[in-house]
């Protein structure tokens, strides 16, 4: 068993969404205090690399110090079926809780809520702390000071809310 998060990346990004989240990833990979808890290495340890390059269609990531599970591994394009049905929009990264789990969902919430139009359901993000952000109300006050979490449409329950997925049933 173990702690997971979840994201559902309908769309690839586009060239300058993408510099916005390299960039945002490079910037945590500066603090050292981020730097240790992954391992940049995570798919050739004989090569590690110090940060993300923008002609990279992906980043990935492993845990450091405090341990690891799976590889984060974030798509700059939807990735391709591999058989029929296969939904390439859903994608998980179990952590179990463990130290580089912070950086996951550090990254998850900056590409729905500051990267794309947050007011849209093309990117959600949820674990299993039982947080699912589908979309924020244009309606609602913005500043993230006064209302951290009561501006976005959160699943309260422990189970995965998959009620973005119901149009596919019919």
């Amino acid at each position: 068993m173990g702690y997971t998060n979840y994201w559902y990346q309908y769309r690839d990004f586009t060239d300058s969404e993408w510099v916005e989240i390299v960039d945002y990833f490079n910037t945590l990979m500066q603090k050292e205090e981020y730097r240790k808890l992954v391992d940049l290495g995570a798919v050739n340890k004989n090569d590690p690399f110090q940060q993300a390059k923008y002609e990279d269609n992906e980043i990935f990531v492993n845990g450091g110090e405090g341990g690891s599970c799976e590889t984060f591994v974030l798509n700059k394009y939807e990735r391709k079926p591999r058989y029929e049905g296969d939904k390439t929009y859903f994608n998980f990264c179990k952590t179990r809780g463990l130290p580089y789990d912070k950086i996951v969902w550090k990254m998850l919430k900056f590409i729905k809520l500051i990267v794309l139009d947050p007011t849209k359901a093309d990117f959600i993000i949820s674990n299993d702390n039982g947080y699912e952000i589908v979309s924020i109300s244009e309606s609602e006050d913005l500043n993230p000071q006064r209302h951290p979490f009561s501006r976005y449409e959160i699943a309260k329950s422990k189970a995965i809310n998959t009620k973005h997925l119901v149009e596919e049933k019919e």
